[in-house]
């Protein structure tokens, strides 16, 4: 296998003609994220002999590679416009005092047709910092406004805070604070507490979250990080440092032990059992140590983290026991969020929570809850990887429930699945499959290895489709290393082209429509795994040589495609469109559903 991703294809003109409209768009976000992305892609080395898993690369704090400056003094001396316009972000976005030297003097007597934020990124100047927190605590988005030239852009930074607090997400908006503060307090559907912040203290909080995040398992990856992660070490220097990070309150064992008293003398603990203690006092320390640290605030999210993983995995006692809990759970909810004036429909939603998940917790007690135990040199090879390399367990067993096992029915055990769960996964599988029809037709046949069609395109964009098509086909080989995900990837583009060939008229860039393409079919086959280096979008955008995530150029492709994209799983409801092993996972679970 090779040690780092394909070579992306080389077009330097569709890398101008992707920059020009970038650079023409009013807002500087755009450009903004294509420099922070094309910075990341140039200086990460997928080379160093590291683990799949090992952690992300830092390119902030590391020296530049050989690979950026080559490709900036290639940029300094092409003097065109779009580039120069890269080359000035990079002078202030790379803390390199020899770097922005030598681009201002290459590049400043040239620079007057470009617009004025992009000539005056000496004054970016940090505006206000705030955060919304989720009333219950476990996830929170802290802003931080800057202006550019005065064009308002503000980073926004999304931390889950379950257990201990870590970046989920970070984008830039071209918006103020005011205005993103507005929207939430118009939104009754997102509760939430404005929380206002020094500038020092957003940074200092901002930069312990993304170390955290740094060390998860699965890494952090989405649309916009870490491509944007340049862009937000470049922000986060011009805020002032010494800053205090937000140390939450730590609760004492007499403190947990008053509230258990508590708990046992309110009316909703009356008529239950003598190990409502236990079971209760073990509850408020697991949402301390794992939830969002409120044990007096309860919802459908910290419930379901407790009867779907912590109380089976980690608790050991008898039946009798761990099926008594459910019930102080009950009464726990709604102890804590009456005591703490929690709004009323988060414990309706963690009561309804607990009714939902309580027939598989009782199966799991009653049955055992181990994982199916592939081994790693089977998952190895299912994933592409060499057969001896060493998977964590965790990600074994997290790999084995996602289907990927290659044992008998891959991981799917059906003793799992309610009669209510049934129900929920036949009407997903009915979407990914196109149909009742459709679904119960589904065969293992392998996708032939094909040549793309052109059946049904526009003649008027013949040609640069089938261009695209010859980049398209090779890098997918190179790639996926699988004949079926290419077949997969050039159908995909025969149906995008037939019904959208706007997307493809003359002069459109080739890597970010194969990144757009290659996201789709993986999207959909369900290629894409974050626990896995090779297999993560962000590789696949960087080896195909694209500056921008690929999502919303893949949404203009299928606008006139039917299509679902939920929770970041795109279904095009088109076996065709399936390799073997989707349409046999599908098989799985269809077969362990019928109704």
């Amino acid at each position: 296998m090779p040690s780092q991703p394909p070579e992306p294809p080389s077009d330097e003109p569709d890398l101008l003609a992707e920059l020009s409209a970038v650079l023409a768009d009013p807002s500087p976000v755009p450009l903004l994220l294509a420099a922070s992305s094309m910075g990341y892609a140039a200086n990460v080395d997928e080379d160093d002999g590291s683990s799949p898993f090992s952690m992300p690369p830092k390119v902030e704090s590391s020296p530049l590679s050989e690979q950026f400056l080559t490709l900036t003094s290639a940029m300094m001396e092409s003097a065109a416009p779009e580039t120069d316009a890269l080359l000035l972000i990079w002078a202030a976005m790379f803390d390199d005092p020899l770097l922005r030297r030598r681009i201002h003097r290459a590049v400043d007597s040239r620079s007057q047709s470009l617009p004025e934020w992009l000539r005056s990124l000496d004054s970016v100047s940090p505006v206000a910092a705030a955060s919304l927190r989720h009333e219950l605590g476990h996830e929170e988005t802290l802003f931080v406004e800057f202006s550019l030239s005065g064009q308002p852009v503000t980073m926004a930074v999304a931390v889950t805070r379950l257990g201990t607090p870590y970046l989920e997400d970070c984008y830039p908006i071209d918006d103020t604070i005011d205005s993103i503060q507005r929207l939430a307090a118009d939104n009754p559907q997102m509760p939430s507490d404005h929380i206002e912040l020094t500038l020092a203290n957003a940074r200092a909080q901002i930069e312990e979250f993304v170390d955290h995040g740094d060390h998860m398992m699965p890494p952090t990856e989405t649309d916009t990080w870490p491509s944007v992660r340049l862009l937000l070490a470049w922000m986060l220097r011009l805020l002032p440092d010494g800053g205090e990070v937000e140390e939450p309150h730590e609760w004492t064992e007499d403190e947990i032990g008053s509230l258990v008293t508590d708990f046992l003398a309110s009316s909703w603990a009356q008529e239950i059992r003598s190990d409502a203690a236990m079971h209760a006092e073990r509850l408020f320390d697991f949402q301390l140590t794992h939830g969002s640290g409120e044990p007096l605030k309860w919802g459908a999210t910290a419930v379901n983290m407790i009867m779907g993983d912590l109380y089976p995995r980690k608790v050991l006692a008898d039946d009798e026991f761990m099926l008594s809990m459910p019930t102080v759970l009950a009464a726990v909810v709604r102890f804590a969020n009456e005591r703490s004036g929690t709004s009323p429909e988060f414990t309706t939603s963690a009561l309804e929570a607990i009714d939902e998940a309580l027939p598989e917790y009782r199966r799991r007690v009653s049955e055992g809850s181990s994982a199916s135990g592939a081994p790693a040199s089977g998952l190895a090879d299912l994933l592409g990887l060499p057969s001896d390399v060493e998977l964590p367990e965790g990600l074994i067993e997290q790999l084995s429930t996602m289907g990927l096992d290659p044992n008998s029915g891959r991981g799917f055990d059906p003793r799992a699945i309610t009669a209510e769960d049934a129900k929920l996964w036949r009407e997903e599988l009915r979407l990914r499959a196109g149909g009742e029809e459709n679904l119960a037709s589904l065969d293992e046949e392998p996708l032939p290895a094909e040549d793309f069609s052109t059946d049904g395109i526009s003649p008027k964009v013949l040609p640069q489709v089938q261009a695209l098509a010859a980049d398209l086909a090779r890098f997918a080989d190179a790639h996926f290393r699988d004949p079926e995900m290419t077949t997969a990837v050039l159908r995909i583009l025969n149906l995008t082209a037939r019904t959208n060939p706007a997307a493809f008229r003359r002069g459109f860039a080739h890597p970010p429509a194969i990144a757009a393409l290659c996201w789709i079919a993986g999207k959909n086959n369900r290629w894409f795994i974050a626990e896995v280096r090779q297999r993560t979008i962000q590789t696949m955008m960087l080896a195909a040589g694209a500056t921008t995530q690929p999502t919303a150029r893949a949404k203009s492709m299928l606008k006139n495609v039917s299509y679902s994209l939920e929770a970041q799983e795109l279904d095009l409801g088109d076996p065709a469109l399936l390799t073997s092993l989707a349409r046999a996972d599908l098989m799985a679970m269809r077969d362990a559903t019928i109704e």
